[in-house]
């Protein structure tokens, strides 16, 4: 798994699941989108659906004054999908095994969470799901 750093907040997403990492250029942003949709980023002819994922991952924590701190460096893409999650800091690739992860027993709230990373206390992203909620356009504690 790829550990990246968010506002604070560290998440993981499965390598297998990972699309690629880009270094984050200014989206254009497009009219009628959620708040949490930065815009577009061109990449090599290829449009990127720019995520801003502190205003995603947690919303209720969202304001001007941390939206001000954010200083997003990278965009890392969702497997074959348009998405890129928006990160202040990688961290690092760890090799997890299944016992290091406490798993999710039912998908509750918040179905984009696969589990949590015991030794690093951070959330393991689910990123099919995770793509299913955005091209729905949902936040992600809606259904």
């Amino acid at each position: 798994a790829l550990f990246f750093e968010v506002a604070g907040l560290t998440l993981a997403v499965p390598l297998t699941h990972l699309g690629g990492i880009h270094n984050l250029e200014k989206p254009s942003p497009l009219f009628g989108k959620p708040d949490w949709f930065l815009g577009v980023m061109l990449y090599r002819e290829e449009k990127l659906s720019v995520v801003d994922t502190a205003q995603w991952v947690m919303p209720e924590k969202y304001n001007d004054a941390l939206a001000e701190s954010l200083d997003y460096q990278y965009l890392i893409m969702l497997g074959e999908s348009v998405w890129g999650l928006t990160c202040e800091r990688l961290i690092n690739t760890v090799t997890l095994k299944p016992d290091d992860v406490k798993w999710r027993a039912e998908r509750g709230k918040r179905p984009w969470l696969a589990g949590m990373v015991k030794e690093k206390m951070c959330a393991l992203l689910d990123i099919s799901q995770l793509i299913d909620m955005l091209d729905k356009g949902l936040t992600s504690n809606e259904q």
